[in-house]
C-alpha cells in the first residue's frame, strides 16, 4: 500500500491492489453514503417528535372509543391534551427512554414504557385536580393511558428495527493506533456510533496491516491520500501527547481541505457523557470549552437558591417518612439511628455527612472499607434503605446547611481521597464544586467500590463540572427518580 501511495505522491498512477484497500476502499464509499444522517441529539429529537405524534393520536383515539363517534379531542380537551404532551416526555426521560446510548431488551423497553405511562397518568391526574376545567373524564383517561402505551411501545419497537439500522455513519480514520486509538475504536464499533472506522494511521511500521478488523492502512503523513482512497470524511486524533510539528501540519492541511478533524477526547465525551481521564493531558483541560460556569457568580447563587428552597421543602414533606424510618432502624438493631461520617467537600474542606444507619453498630472498627456486594455488615432494614436510597435522606440537611448541593460529585471519605488522588489522574478536580446527593456519575454508573470504579465515575464527574448548568441539574434530578425506582446502583 505504501508503494501505491508513494507513486501517487510522485505523480505516477498505479492500480490499487492492496487487499486492505479492497475491503475498506472506494467500493464501500457508496454504501456509507446511503441512509439517514442523524447524530445522537437528532435521533433523540426524532424519537421525541414521534412520541408527541403518538401521544396526540392516543388522545384522539381514546375520545373516539369512549364516545363511539369521531370527535376532535384536541378542541374539546385542549388543556388535557396539552398536559399529556408535556408530562409524557418528562416521565419517559425519567425512565431513561431517551438515552440513545443505552439499549434495552424488548421486554425491558415494554416494561419501562408501561411504568412511564402509569407515572404520566398519575402526574396528569394531579395536575387535573388543580386545573379542573378541560380535564379528561376517568373513562377517557384510562383509555388514553392504555392506547398511549400500545402506540408508544409499537413506535419504539419500529424505531429500533427500522431507523437505527439505516442511520448513515460518517466514514472516519483514527490517527494513532496506541491505547488511546484502541479505546476510541472500541467505542466507535457500537451500532449507535455515528462513525464508521475505515482504519488506523500510525507511523510505527510494525503496526501496518494489524489491529483486528480495522487495520493500520498507512502513516500519519498520508492522511489526505488515504482519506481519498477509502472515502473518509473525518479523522479522529488519538495521539494525546508528543505530537510532532509534522503531524500537526498534516492534520491542519487536511482540515483546510475540508476534512472534519476531531479530538479523541471530544468524541469520547460526546458519545459517552464522560471525559477520558487516561487519554487527556493538562493542555486539553486548560483549553477545552466549558468549566466557565465555575466562575459565574450568578450561576452559583442560583444553584444555592435552588438547593436551599428544595431542601427545605423536601425536609417538610418527608417528615413522616423520616420518623418511620428512624423507628425501623432503632427496632431492627441496637445503635444510633443516624450515622455520621467525615467526607471531603469543595476545596478539600472536611465536613460530617449524615445518613440513616444501614450497618450494624461499630461495623468499621478495623478501619474504612469499600462497600461490597451483599455486604455482611448491612442490617436487614439497612438493605432496603440502600436499595431505595432512603438512607441518603438525612443528607438533605447537609444541603440545607450549605455543606453539599443537591447535584454534584459524591463526597468521598478522606482515607479514600488520599488514595485516589495518587492512583487516579485529575481526581483533585472534583473538589472544585460542591459535592452532591446525586450526580451525573450516580445516574450513569453503578455503585463504586474500587479504584477502577472511582476512575470511571470521575470521568462522569469531570463531564458534569465541565458542562454544569441549572438545566443539567434538573436533568440529573429527573434521571435520579428513575434510578431510585429501579434501585440502580444500590449496594
Amino acid at each position: 500500500m505504501l508503494t501505491d501511495l508513494q507513486s501517487r505522491q510522485q505523480g505516477k498512477s498505479s492500480p490499487v491492489t492492496s487487499p486492505i484497500l479492497t475491503v475498506t476502499g472506494v467500493e464501500n464509499k457508496k454504501e456509507t453514503t446511503a441512509g439517514i444522517s442523524l447524530g445522537l441529539p437528532r435521533q433523540r429529537l426524532f424519537l421525541l417528535i414521534g412520541d408527541l405524534l403518538f401521544i396526540t393520536l392516543a388522545d384522539l383515539f381514546s375520545a373516539w372509543i369512549r364516545f363511539g363517534v369521531p370527535i376532535n379531542a384536541l378542541a374539546f380537551y385542549t388543556r388535557a391534551c396539552t398536559v399529556t404532551l408535556l408530562v409524557y416526555p418528562i416521565t419517559f426521560y425519567i425512565f431513561d427512554l431517551y438515552n440513545m446510548e443505552r439499549s434495552f431488551r424488548p421486554w425491558e423497553r415494554t416494561y419501562r414504557t408501561a411504568l412511564a405511562v402509569i407515572l404520566a397518568g398519575v402526574l396528569s391526574m394531579i395536575i387535573f385536580y388543580f386545573l379542573p376545567h378541560g380535564r379528561y373524564g376517568r373513562g377517557i383517561m384510562a383509555l388514553q393511558m392504555a392506547v398511549a402505551w400500545v402506540l408508544l411501545t409499537g413506535w419504539r419497537w419500529a424505531y429500533a428495527v427500522l431507523f437505527q439500522s439505516t442511520i448513515r455513519k460518517i466514514p472516519a480514520l483514527i490517527i494513532g493506533a496506541g491505547a488511546c486509538g484502541k479505546a476510541i475504536y472500541d467505542l466507535l464499533i457500537s451500532p449507535l456510533s455515528p462513525y464508521e472506522v475505515k482504519g488506523f494511521l500510525d507511523d510505527d511500521p510494525a503496526k501496518l496491516g494489524t489491529m483486528r478488523s480495522a487495520p493500520v492502512v498507512g502513516t500519519c503523513r498520508q492522511l489526505q491520500e488515504i482519506s481519498a482512497l477509502v472515502g473518509a470524511e473525518a479523522a479522529i486524533l488519538a495521539i494525546p501527547e508528543n505530537r510532532s510539528s509534522e503531524l500537526i501540519r498534516n492534520v491542519l492541511d487536511a482540515k483546510l481541505e475540508g476534512m472534519q478533524i476531531r479530538e479523541m477526547a471530544d468524541v469520547y465525551e460526546e458519545l459517552t457523557g464522560r471525559i477520558p481521564i487516561r487519554y487527556i493531558v493538562d493542555q486539553w483541560l486548560l483549553f477545552a470549552d466549558g468549566f466557565y460556569l465555575l466562575h459565574k457568580d450568578y450561576v452559583q447563587k442560583l444553584k444555592r437558591l435552588l438547593d436551599l428552597s428544595l431542601s427545605a421543602l423536601f425536609l417538610v414533606l418527608a417528615g413522616p417518612l423520616i420518623v418511620l424510618t428512624a423507628l425501623a432502624v432503632r427496632i431492627d438493631s441496637p445503635g444510633p439511628v443516624f450515622y455520621k461520617q467525615e467526607r471531603v467537600g469543595k476545596g478539600h474542606r472536611s465536613f460530617n455527612i449524615y445518613k440513616f444507619r444501614s450497618m450494624y453498630h461499630n461495623a468499621e472498627t478495623h478501619g474504612a472499607q469499600w462497600a461490597s456486594e451483599n455486604d455482611s455488615r448491612v442490617t436487614r432494614v439497612g438493605r432496603y434503605l440502600r436499595l431505595s436510597h432512603i438512607d441518603e435522606i438525612p443528607q438533605v440537611w447537609n444541603v440545607f446547611k450549605g455543606d453539599m448541593s443537591l447535584v454534584g460529585p459524591r463526597p468521598e471519605r478522606p482515607e479514600f481521597v488520599r488514595l485516589l488522588e495518587v492512583k487516579v489522574p485529575y481526581y483533585f478536580a472534583r473538589h472544585a464544586v460542591q459535592p452532591g446527593i446525586t450526580g451525573w456519575a450516580q445516574v450513569n454508573y453503578r455503585y463504586g467500590a474500587s479504584v477502577e470504579d472511582a476512575a470511571c465515575k470521575l470521568e462522569s464527574d469531570l463531564y458534569y463540572i465541565k458542562n454544569m448548568s441549572v438545566f443539567l441539574d434538573i436533568k440529573i434530578m429527573l434521571r435520579t427518580i428513575g434510578v431510585t425506582l429501579f434501585a440502580d446502583g444500590a449496594r
